[in-house]
């Protein structure tokens, strides 16, 4: 089966994923047991608020549930009740636009959602909606300033990480503050990403903390750098 698979006990705790789940979750099944199935679905409210496993567990029949929006587009999850050595368990499948047209809808989706906003001011509440949502973070916040002199703008960060430093490239912190490779992917760290203006210039820096550093959701940060690039001059014209 090449879609995302994941078991759940009753207690909503992973028991076993299919390697296409370890692509799509960005980590591997060792990491991913024992995990609640809210941990994996962080930050898509209709799982939280219309859980198909968990409804499956109780109505003991298929429950589905599609998500369309700038989450996760067009996702379609279906959970399926059995029974397994006196085990009542279920089998949560997702199903998804591929991933490469799935990043071109969150890029676009989120371009739109900047085009409604005229200053940072307008924009920075769904700039870190987003931040979070389309990562695992549950701490994120929006740097202005230029060379190495910052201030938080709005959310939350690190001044410690960011007071003195330039920022030219996306720097990643294990949760013990250390840096790590691109090849690296930590359960819990942190991300400080330039926003680079059409001068080279850095007049922003986007914070992410507290949540996994996994391939996938560090090339979301710096999605969402690429296109606030785009537009950071109207956000910040005097920057």
């Amino acid at each position: 089966m090449s879609e995302p698979v994941v078991i759940f006990s009753e207690n909503m705790k992973v028991v076993w994923t299919n390697p296409s789940a370890e692509l799509y979750f960005g980590h591997s099944t060792e990491f991913m047991t024992g995990k609640r199935c809210t941990e994996l679905f962080r930050g898509i409210l209709e799982c939280i608020e219309n859980c198909p496993v968990e409804k499956s567990f109780v109505s003991k029949e298929e429950e589905t549930l599609v998500v369309d929006g700038l989450i996760s587009p067009l996702k379609l999850i279906d959970a399926v009740p059995y029974t397994e050595n006196g085990r009542n368990l279920v089998l949560a499948i997702v199903h998804s636009v591929p991933e490469i047209d799935r990043d071109k809808a969150l890029r676009r989706d989120f371009a739109a959602l900047l085009n409604t906003s005229t200053t940072l001011e307008d924009a920075a509440d769904d700039i870190l909606d987003a931040v979070k949502n389309l990562t695992s973070v549950s701490t994120c916040g929006i740097y202005t300033g230029s060379g190495s002199s910052f201030k938080l703008f709005s959310g939350y960060g690190v001044p410690e990480k960011i007071s003195g430093a330039e920022f030219k490239a996306p720097v990643y912190l294990s949760h013990e503050g250390l840096p790590f490779n691109a090849e690296d992917s930590f359960p819990d760290g942190a991300a400080i990403v330039p926003v680079v203006a059409p001068d080279g210039s850095v007049p922003m820096l986007l914070f992410a903390g507290r949540g996994s550093m996994s391939t996938k959701f560090r090339n979301r940060l710096e999605m969402m750098s690429d296109v606030l690039s785009s537009c950071v001059k109207r956000l910040l014209p005097h920057s």
